[in-house]
């Protein structure tokens, strides 16, 4: 088992990311819940709506597990000066850049699919972007610093969103099997 272990980062790096993906999924989602309520106000029950809050926590939980699973199985295929040591501050700007980057695509789409050579040069732009800030990042202790100090502020609503991700999750299965 030690063995095992020594491919993987610390559990409470891991547990910093993972908090890190909760905030930025559930987020999003419930941005996108508060903004179809009037909607749903309009051909929906309360019960309705509820299962619809309850599909999405639900989904943006099994996202969040995805998304950080990701980047564990990441740091254990690389090199461990690539990616585990530090993964804490390495996984929360990979989600951060990653973040702004979906955020910045789907502000520019404007209901339009983007073509194959305009969703590699968006890739290549935010993966070298990434390289980029991850570089100075491990070069500047200071902003290292800054960086572990806003994921571990962000990380907090681990015991938010953790809850309301399992107890969604434990409502969709109690719906699907009963």
């Amino acid at each position: 088992m030690a063995t095992f272990k020594k491919f993987f980062p610390a559990r409470h790096e891991i547990l910093l990311v993972l908090g890190a993906a909760l905030f930025v999924i559930h987020s999003w989602s419930l941005n996108t819940f508060i903004y179809k309520v009037p909607s749903f106000l309009l051909y929906m029950n309360l019960g309705q709506i509820s299962t619809v809050f309850a599909y999405m926590m639900a989904f943006a939980f099994l996202e969040s597990l995805l998304v950080t699973s990701g980047l564990v199985v990441t740091s254990a295929l690389l090199p461990r000066s690539w990616y585990r040591d530090g993964f804490h501050y390495k996984g929360f700007l990979t989600l951060l850049v990653g973040t702004i980057s979906a955020i910045f695509l789907q502000d520019s789409l404007n209901n339009q699919y983007p073509g194959a050579t305009s969703l590699l040069i968006w890739v290549s732009l935010t993966l070298l972007s990434l390289i980029a800030l991850l570089l100075l990042v491990h070069f500047v202790e200071s902003l290292r610093k800054f960086i572990i100090f806003i994921a571990e502020q962000v990380s907090v609503m681990l015991y938010l969103y953790l809850p309301i991700g399992l107890v969604s999750l434990l409502i969709i299965i109690w719906r699907i099997f009963l």
